[in-house]
């Protein structure tokens, strides 16, 4: 594992990702009409799929394969869904709506987990950023892909971008000598933010032949 300081905030930040990006691929499973394993998988992947991207590039081994409580993690976030969608549909642990705020919870803290662990393993800051996005979208790509949809990052949505602006403020503020729990903090609201922003009023990227001339 890399050494990373203060251990006890990190988890607690690596928690929240946990849980919210799982959440979003329960539900997401959910509305794709998975069965049990299906929502349970989906769960996982969505989960430690970026890190487990980024642990394979920076080289220093995967983290849940020697510490295993992610995947706990996940599995308890999918029963919990499936419990929902079980007993209490009215509450539709599926909506659109939970899907994206859970995404972009997700991808705030994983965008910034990625940034941190890619500087604390001695990397370059715009390599570091680099992991920090992979990181952030990378399982979230995964799970569209196996429920047989377009990945957010890759539709015009205002998805990677904020992911970037994310890590590069988390850099910036670490390169300033700020406290590392403040910068990491104000990074994920800052990523956070901007996500449910793009959400709420539908920014999205231009694309070829959007504006043709008449």
């Amino acid at each position: 594992m890399l050494g990373v300081p203060d251990l006890d905030a990190f988890s607690a930040l690596q928690l929240v990702g946990l849980v919210a990006f799982a959440l979003s691929g329960a539900a997401v499973a959910v509305r794709a009409g998975m069965d049990w394993l299906g929502i349970v998988v989906l769960a996982t992947v969505t989960s430690i799929g970026g890190g487990t991207i980024r642990d394979l590039l920076i080289g220093d081994g995967v983290g849940w394969v020697t510490e295993p409580w992610p995947i706990w993690g996940a599995l308890a976030t999918a029963v919990l869904v499936i419990a929902v969608a079980h007993w209490s549909p009215r509450h539709e642990p599926d909506s659109l709506r939970l899907v994206l705020v859970a995404d972009a919870a997700g991808l705030a803290v994983f965008t910034v987990l990625g940034t941190t662990l890619a500087l604390s393993a001695g990397l370059e800051r715009e390599v570091a950023v680099m992991l920090g996005v992979v990181s952030g979208v990378g399982g979230g790509v995964i799970r569209d892909v196996l429920a047989g949809q377009r990945p957010l990052v890759l539709v015009g949505q205002v998805y990677a971008l904020t992911a970037i602006a994310g890590a590069t403020l988390f850099v910036a503020l670490d390169a300033g000598d700020l406290d590392r729990d403040v910068a990491r903090w104000s990074a994920v609201a800052v990523t956070f933010v901007l996500r449910v922003l793009a959400i709420r009023y539908d920014w999205t990227l231009p694309r070829p032949g959007d504006r043709r001339p008449a």
